[in-house]
């Protein structure tokens, strides 16, 4: 039995990629473009675990369960948009098992 259900997909994500396009002048700018959007689970970090990543990668991260099938292949330079903020994506675990699931954890961006 899977620990999270399709039920529990409540929040509304986006995940988008930098791409290089050209201003008014002509000049190249980074502009971050929606890939695709999708529903998820958004998971914080229980009190052991935030313990335990002091001082590592993980520190500070969010994990955000999403459907396995979706629209675009997701990839690690893109990022993920929720709640207004943005957050940069350190590791994609896929279901490749039951392909249930996709669980992807990241850390928001300072700006």
């Amino acid at each position: 039995m899977a620990l999270i259900q399709t039920s529990d997909l409540t929040q509304r994500i986006e995940f988008i990629k930098d791409q290089i396009v050209k201003d008014e002048d002509g000049q190249p700018i980074k502009t971050p473009v929606t890939v695709f959007s999708c529903w998820s689970s958004v998971q914080t970090q229980r009190l052991s675990d935030v313990k335990a990543s002091i001082g590592t990668v993980l520190e500070g991260t969010l994990t955000f369960i999403i459907r396995y099938q979706q629209s675009a292949e997701l990839t690690n330079d893109m990022k993920v948009l929720w709640s207004g903020k943005t957050f940069e994506i350190i590791t994609i675990t896929k279901g490749e098992f039951a392909k249930d699931f996709t669980t992807v954890i990241a850390k928001e961006v300072q700006k």
